[in-house]
């Protein structure tokens, strides 16, 4: 996990009502777990379900959570791993790696992990959890200087993600996991994103200062060289 002041340089983010913050050891953190026990075990069931009804495994210990809250709901997740520490694809979902195909680790690396937008009544209330989502993958590889980022999603998600302009790549073929469910494994190289769409995730969102500051450097550093 990286320090709280660094943290706060770059969260909470605010859209339409809704906020996004890391919740570990806060009084949101045990909502974020029942809201993610509802999502991946009992929807899903991608793992079996907890007697107590909590989501909650090893990488939790050593991984930043971050929650998506509306009106003091838990209404999205997503989990991120820092490089140092173990990550899910080269344990529970090391199958999806292609033959001789080896995942980058340390500084600069990073896993997302338990990526999900709640149930809604609206469907503009889905758009900003959403929205506040995909911000997160960059703000935190920024926050923590990951290139980097390795996911697994289900095929089609994949392919939503890259018609977005999110600069991925594969590491694996599509595979069934355990259920059935067909997942691929892949990751962001944010070297390669083009700042035009990540201006459009930025959009209408607010932010704490410093990130604000942060974006105009990235612009700056980032703007068209002209003749």
């Amino acid at each position: 996990m990286i320090g709280e002041n660094k943290m706060a340089h770059f969260f909470p983010l605010e859209l339409d009502g809704l906020q996004m913050e890391k919740v570990n050891a806060t009084s949101y953190e045990i909502d974020l777990l029942k809201f993610r026990h509802q999502v991946f075990r009992v929807q899903l069931g991608w793992v079996p379900p907890r007697p107590d009804g909590l989501d909650l495994d090893d990488y939790d210990a050593f991984s930043d959570n971050l929650a998506v809250i509306a009106q003091q709901q838990v209404v999205g997740s997503a989990r991120f791993t820092p490089g140092d520490q173990p990550f899910m694809i080269e344990r529970e979902f090391a199958r999806l790696l292609a033959p001789g195909e080896r995942i980058r680790k340390g500084a600069g690396c990073g896993e997302i992990t338990r990526f999900a937008v709640g149930k809604t009544i609206s469907g503009r209330e889905t758009r900003a959890i959403a929205r506040l989502l995909y911000l997160s993958l960059w703000e935190w590889s920024r926050a923590n200087e990951v290139r980097w980022l390795y996911f697994v999603v289900e095929p089609s998600f994949y392919r939503h993600l890259s018609r977005m302009g999110f600069p991925i790549q594969p590491v694996g073929v599509p595979r069934p996991l355990d259920g059935g469910v067909m997942s691929v494994a892949g990751c962001f190289d944010w070297e390669q994103a083009d700042p035009e769409f990540i201006k459009s995730l930025r959009r209408e969102v607010a932010a704490p200062r410093e990130c604000v500051r942060s974006w105009l450097e990235y612009d700056r550093a980032h703007a068209p060289a002209w003749a």
